[in-house]
């Protein structure tokens, strides 16, 4: 098994593992227990820091993701604000 790589392309990471590029699909077990999930929200974070911006989580592994990582909350933009 290959080690998962994360890729910025412009508005959105990919992820990318033994040659494929990961979904986010019930049909790819092959992908469960890879971590691949956060790995994504991570570079995401990393690069809005890195940038100077702030993030509005929509999606509710994100908002899980940054409950369980307080560290992250100083780019959270509560939406509509």
């Amino acid at each position: 098994m290959d080690a998962v790589r994360i890729e910025h392309a412009p508005g959105r990471f990919v992820a990318r593992l033994d040659g494929t590029e990961a979904v986010r699909r019930g049909d790819a077990p092959e992908q469960r227990g890879r971590n691949v999930a956060a790995l994504l929200t991570r570079a995401a974070l990393d690069y809005a820091r890195a940038e100077g911006l702030r993030v509005v989580p929509t999606c509710s592994y994100t908002r899980r993701y940054l409950e369980r990582h307080p560290e992250w909350a100083p780019l959270v933009r509560e939406r509509g604000r």
